[in-house]
């Protein structure tokens, strides 16, 4: 399980963008799920980026075929991509 990371006052944009998949995900604990829920709701920016996680989710949830592995690493690999900033 993640660990928690909501040991100040706010969490910033890339602690949220850090843990955002493992939240949506229900793996966090109970004091980062607050954070990020916080967070959310104050940041239009991260806001929109778990909607775009949500609706990929839902999305791949609703196939009928099995997702090729290969492809679920590059959507992860472009993902870190978009979060470290390597793609704006």
């Amino acid at each position: 399980m993640i660990r928690s990371i909501f040991k100040r006052k706010g969490l910033s944009c890339d602690d949220v963008m850090e843990v955002l998949q493992s939240y949506l995900d229900g793996e966090t604990d109970a004091a980062t799920a607050r954070g990020v829920a916080a967070h959310l709701d104050d940041c239009v920016d991260c806001d929109r980026e778990s909607t775009v996680f949500k609706n990929i989710k839902v999305s791949l949830a609703s196939n009928a075929a099995p997702v090729d592995p290969d492809i679920m690493a590059s959507i992860r690999a472009f993902s870190d991509r978009i979060t470290s900033g390597e793609i704006e």
